[in-house]
């Protein structure tokens, strides 16, 4: 199969998957909401910026390792394949990247490689965003101290090159699979995570935008759920896009922080379509960008 094939066909199996679930999981239900449209207009600013930020992270991160492409196929190639993060399995997002973004010059496994371990340094960082905080809210509380183990558990699994050889050498032994974890260094990551935390700035920004937009009384901590919801998320491999896990991590953390369970279970709802509007941002942008060769 070539690269061409293989990533039209995740591109057009994305975009049915995600059809499927937003009808499945209801999404389109809300009513009775108001909305401050400053606050709203401001957050969707912010979160459409991220986005972009994101794509120049890809360019980054290829760069890094010798994989020259040019920041508009970087964006090409993040936007296309957005929705595939719903196909389940979430490999396919970064397959169909680095298919687009290499082309026929750089191997697509090499750049699937990198792809993973921008991956892994989102998800790092978007623990660290989240626990440092909630610590500073929260105190101790199970919590806290859940997102920090998992936080600590995932920087030996990333940083510490013996763990990483052991667990590999675990899997081969139980499951009789060869697994393929980069090894990513503490000099390598300041470069790529410079850009990561750019956009999680936006994006904690943003989410704060939108909470405040449905409800006034929002405290400056609940920009930092969105970190961690995103991360949880995106580490539920079994749900496509995270559906429903961001949702329910989002609500919980909201009660704790005193907001009303009816206005943080329409916050998380109404946060899913908002985080559906920046995917789509990104996607026609990429879509116009391929249309022009200058």
């Amino acid at each position: 199969m070539n690269k061409k094939l293989f990533f039209n066909i995740i591109l057009y199996l994305s975009l049915i998957f995600l059809i499927v679930f937003l009808y499945k999981y209801d999404f389109f239900d809300f009513k009775n909401i108001k909305l401050n449209y400053l606050y709203l207009s401001i957050s969707v600013l912010f979160f459409w910026t991220g986005f972009f930020m994101s794509a120049l992270s890809c360019w980054n991160v290829l760069k890094k390792h010798k994989i020259l492409i040019s920041k508009k196929k970087a964006v090409v190639s993040h936007g296309l394949v957005i929705f595939a993060k719903y196909i389940p399995g979430k490999v396919w997002m970064i397959l169909g990247r680095a298919a687009k973004a290499v082309g026929t010059k750089y191997s697509v496994k090499t750049a699937s490689f990198v792809s993973l371990k921008e991956q892994l340094l989102f998800i790092w960082s978007g623990l660290l965003i989240s626990a440092v905080p909630l610590f500073v809210y929260r105190g101790l509380d199970v919590f806290s101290v859940s997102v920090s183990v998992l936080f600590f558990g995932i920087t030996i699994f990333i940083f510490f090159d013996k763990v990483r050889i052991l667990i590999i050498w675990l899997v081969k032994k139980v499951f009789k699979k060869e697994l393929e974890i980069p090894h990513i260094s503490f000099k390598e990551s300041i470069n790529i995570l410079s850009y990561i935390f750019l956009y999680w700035s936006a994006w904690i920004t943003a989410f704060y935008f939108l909470s405040l937009s449905i409800y006034p009384d929002t405290s400056l901590e609940i920009g930092f759920i969105f970190p961690l919801s995103a991360t949880l998320g995106l580490l539920a491999v079994i749900v496509p896009g995270g559906i429903g896990v961001r949702e329910g991590i989002m609500t919980a953390f909201m009660v704790l922080s005193g907001i009303p369970l009816e206005i943080s279970t329409t916050i998380s709802v109404i946060s899913r379509l908002w985080f559906i509007s920046g995917e789509f941002f990104i996607f026609v942008l990429a879509l116009s960008l391929k249309k022009f060769k200058n």
